[in-house]
């Protein structure tokens, strides 16, 4: 098993996010038919900071009331690494994502002012060492 955890700060009058925290545990070899495959979970926190939104605050003020005030963005994320073969490994993937960008709009889309909805994004890794 391992866990680890992490925290920072950034000064808030030149950074998005002043803060930040993250942390997770890993299981290794659940079974002993599997005793090299990987099971993690992990939680994450980015908060937008005050600069950044008071700059949302003026955008705002120009474009009225449904202009969306970044506030955080989280994150949940599980993972299992499957050993296939001695060197290849497999691994899926989930992420749940909680106001994305902090609650940005989407720079792309047609809603313009409109945040950005939570997200879950699926996806699968594999490494070959040889």
């Amino acid at each position: 098993m391992g866990i680890f955890a992490r925290a920072s700060y950034c000064p808030p009058d030149r950074n998005l996010v002043d803060y930040y925290a993250d942390g997770g545990i890993e299981f290794i070899g659940l079974s002993d038919q599997r005793p090299k495959d990987k099971f993690g979970i992990a939680p994450a926190y980015a908060h937008v900071s005050p600069w950044a939104r008071a700059l949302d605050m003026d955008f705002r003020n120009l474009s009225g009331p449904g202009w969306p005030i970044r506030s955080f963005k989280g994150l949940f994320t599980a993972v299992h690494q499957y050993e296939i073969r001695a060197g290849w490994t497999l691994q899926p993937n989930f992420q749940h994502i909680v106001h994305p960008g902090g609650g940005a709009t989407n720079p792309l889309g047609n809603n313009l002012g409109r945040a950005l909805k939570n997200a879950d994004v699926f996806g699968v890794r594999t490494v070959v060492k040889f």
